[in-house]
């Protein structure tokens, strides 16, 4: 009877190991796509207003070591639509969300404005 306890207790630990880091694997994954589903609904909730319908792309980047980065692509906007735009993600997304900002200002001229976002002062700079 001893050696049937033992082996099964062999048997669950073999199952164990062999199923641990696959069901470890899921779960990692699954935080992952929840956290970046939030995102995804935070910047679409600021984007959901008639300036900017049909106006605008978005992507999220998510990383296990360093900072998040959510990429907003804007069309035909000024440069007034850009910055409040990223005034009002800065204030909605998460102190560790590097938020992107690209557009086309009324110029005409592609420009990249971008927001970091973190503990400390914010810093923007426009690229064009």
């Amino acid at each position: 009877m001893a050696e049937l306890f033992a082996s099964l207790g062999k048997l669950s630990i073999g199952f164990l190991c062999i199923l641990g880091p696959v069901v470890l694997r899921i779960a990692f994954l699954r935080a992952r796509d929840q956290r970046e589903a939030a995102l995804s609904t935070r910047v679409l909730q600021e984007l959901n207003s008639p300036n900017f319908r049909g106006l605008f792309s978005v992507k999220v980047k998510r990383r296990s070591i360093g900072a998040d980065t959510v990429i907003v692509d804007l069309w035909g906007c000024s440069c007034e639509q850009i910055w409040d735009l990223m005034e009002r993600l800065s204030a909605r997304l998460p102190a560790h969300v590097r938020v992107e900002v690209n557009g086309i200002s009324g110029c005409r001229l592609s420009s990249t404005w971008t927001l970091t976002v973190g503990k400390g002062p914010a810093v923007a700079y426009c690229s064009g």
